[in-house]
């Protein structure tokens, strides 16, 4: 009872983070980046059924106090992947009869998992809404043309000295959607694991995260796929660039696990990491040699070679 109490809070809160984003203010969109957080938090903690009623319990919520479709959309993109992901983290098969060790489920393929929904959620919600690259171009050009005519500024730009950036930008939001929520949703899954863990609650061992975090090869096939058709126009370009941002992504987040392992030992460790996650925030060029790092891991062993050379290894 006390967890089922405890997920109608949970869910609760993640509905107030998710309308956040209404209010218009300046944390609105911090707060809806982390709606996801308290559904990972109580389903690890507090098992399944906790998850499951934090899901529905922000269903209701939002139904009844935003809309239905606010409702459809946090279910479908935040809440119950965030209930799945929490339930695969905490589950395991003993390995005595006393329970006192478990077999967990690998957390590569928790963040295969991941991967696959984020881009196949995505996809649900673009087709529902429905996205037009010209149409929604164009729209963004006329607005920024009547703002520059409104200025009374000499020499604003026209709709056609705005339109081909616009395109090429749209063209890039599917694979940057779907690159962006990945890690959002990892990184709430991982800070309501470490939550769990402050409070004791969490059985799970330690995983380490860069000794343990990979993908499937066939990943990197279904990668080089999407990439090559989301240069294609209409619908099948959009979903092969929303699933090309995604498995990319999964691959540069591996990378950053072998980086972690391949300079663990240097002494630059520290600055060699702050740099490369600083140039990828601000750039983003590292994310390339990250993401053929995390391909290349699987056949060469790349972080097997360097745990192995460990002393006790």
């Amino acid at each position: 009872m006390n967890g089922l109490l405890l997920g109608i809070a949970a869910g609760a809160a993640s509905a107030l983070l998710f309308a956040a984003v209404t209010s218009g203010g300046a944390l609105g969109t911090p707060l809806f980046f982390m709606s996801a957080l308290p559904v990972a938090i109580v389903t690890i903690g507090w098992g399944t059924l906790a998850g499951i009623a934090a899901v529905l319990a922000a269903v209701v919520g939002l139904w009844v106090f935003v809309s239905w479709k606010a409702a459809l959309l946090h279910a479908l993109v935040v809440a119950a992947p965030m209930a799945f992901y929490s339930y695969l983290v905490g589950l395991g098969r003993p390995l005595d009869e006393d329970g006192r060790s478990f077999e967990w489920y690998p957390l590569g393929r928790v963040f295969t998992a991941m991967v696959l929904i984020t881009a196949a959620t995505i996809i649900g919600v673009g087709m529902v809404i429905g996205f037009d690259i010209e149409a929604t171009a164009g729209e963004v050009a006329d607005m920024l043309v009547a703002m520059g005519q409104a200025s009374g500024e000499p020499g604003a730009p026209t709709r056609e000295d705005l339109l081909p950036a616009l395109l090429l930008y749209m063209r890039l939001m599917p694979f940057a959607l779907g690159a962006f929520w990945l890690v959002l949703t990892a990184f709430n899954l991982w800070l309501g694991s470490r939550v769990v863990r402050l409070s004791g609650r969490l059985k799970r061992g330690d995983d380490s995260i860069a000794e343990t975090l990979s993908l499937p090869m066939w990943m990197a096939g279904v990668f080089a796929g999407a990439a090559l058709l989301a240069g294609l126009d209409g619908s099948l370009g959009l979903v092969a660039g929303v699933i090309a941002g995604a498995a990319g992504m999964g691959f540069a987040m591996v990378g950053f696990a072998v980086l972690h392992v391949v300079v663990r030992a240097n002494p630059a460790a520290p600055l060699i990491l702050g740099v490369t996650y600083g140039a990828t925030f601000v750039l983003s060029i590292p994310l390339v040699p990250l993401a053929i790092a995390g391909i290349l891991d699987g056949p060469l062993g790349l972080r097997a070679k360097r745990l192995n050379k460990r002393p006790g290894a």
